[in-house]
């Protein structure tokens, strides 16, 4: 049984249109597609995605499909939507002994959506548990070091400032990473050099716990000024997770990453300009797409695996 069109096939005809022409990217005021075009654009759009069904249904869509697949149809939407793909995957498998596995991954629920994690793609220190944990602060801040002399030590530096109460963020956000730049002994070169001896950029990434406990990422974060070539920051980047929804900033985990071909990939495509400024501000800045950290491995060293 395939899953998507199994569950699609709970919804009235203007239902199923309206879902299609989401994914063709068409205005929703177009008439609906007679019923044989909707029923092989239904199939070419979702048949092997049932979470991008999910994810594009309404509230009442997926209670119609609660219904026809005899779940409850109650709660937040973000577990609806998981109960959903888990019956799914379950009526797909004939059980739940594939779930978990690579060919059946469990997506996470994350702002009310199903997002399945890109796989580890970098360094990061341990967790003892997941989601990782606010680590407790250290006994004493670190004293603000010299330059750390190989990468090894720079990313032990990182390790130890877990924990780190960052203090509160003001206005001008990038107060933050120029504390944790301190810290770590590195001394910002902005511009088109990234940070550490011209080889390694610093990013502080801000994270706020999700409605069911798991780490997202808050905001788009800056990589740098409109003029200057995102991609000569990106090569080789130290990703400073910090939570955003306390009040004093504590540095959460790191995340060591140098480009290759799949993350090149992921990042051409989460690149975007916006003003930087306030209102009127014709000042421009190029930014990563939050949804990078999630296919990038960033997320899942917060998260682990779903349970």
């Amino acid at each position: 049984m395939n899953a998507a069109l199994h569950f699609a096939s709970a919804l009235p005809r203007s239902s199923q249109a309206r879902l299609v022409r989401l994914v063709r990217g068409r205005s929703c005021r177009r008439r609906p597609a007679p019923d044989r075009d909707t029923d092989s654009a239904l199939r070419r759009a979702f048949a092997l995605d049932l979470a991008a069904l999910l994810n594009a249904a309404r509230r009442s869509d997926l209670e119609d499909m609660a219904a026809l697949a005899g779940i409850d149809r109650g709660g937040p939407v973000g577990e609806l939507r998981a109960r959903l793909w888990r019956r799914g995957a379950e009526l797909e498998a004939g059980g739940t002994g594939e779930l978990g596995r690579p060919w059946q991954p469990v997506p996470h629920v994350l702002g009310g959506r199903l997002v399945h994690l890109g796989p580890q793609r970098g360094a990061a220190p341990p967790s003892p548990r997941w989601p990782r944990p606010v680590p407790d602060p250290p006994a004493g801040e670190p004293a603000a070091p010299d330059e750390p002399d190989t990468l090894e030590d720079l990313l032990d530096r990182a390790t130890r400032l877990l924990g780190v109460r960052l203090g509160r963020a003001g206005r001008d956000k990038g107060e933050l990473g120029a504390r944790v730049a301190h810290l770590l002994g590195v001394r910002e070169l902005g511009h088109a050099e990234p940070d550490w001896r011209g080889e390694v950029e610093l990013k502080t990434v801000p994270v706020v716990r999700d409605r069911g406990g798991l780490w997202r990422v808050k905001e788009d974060p800056a990589v740098s000024m409109d003029g200057v070539a995102p991609e000569s920051k990106l090569g080789r980047v130290l990703w400073i997770a910090r939570v955003a929804d306390a009040g004093d900033s504590p540095i959460l985990s790191w995340y060591y990453q140098e480009r290759d071909a799949a993350l090149d990939q992921l990042m051409r495509a989460a690149l975007h300009t916006r003003p930087k400024g306030g209102a009127g501000d014709r000042t421009r800045g190029w930014y990563l797409h939050k949804r990078f950290f999630a296919r990038s491995g960033f997320l899942f060293t917060l998260n682990g695996g779903p349970a």
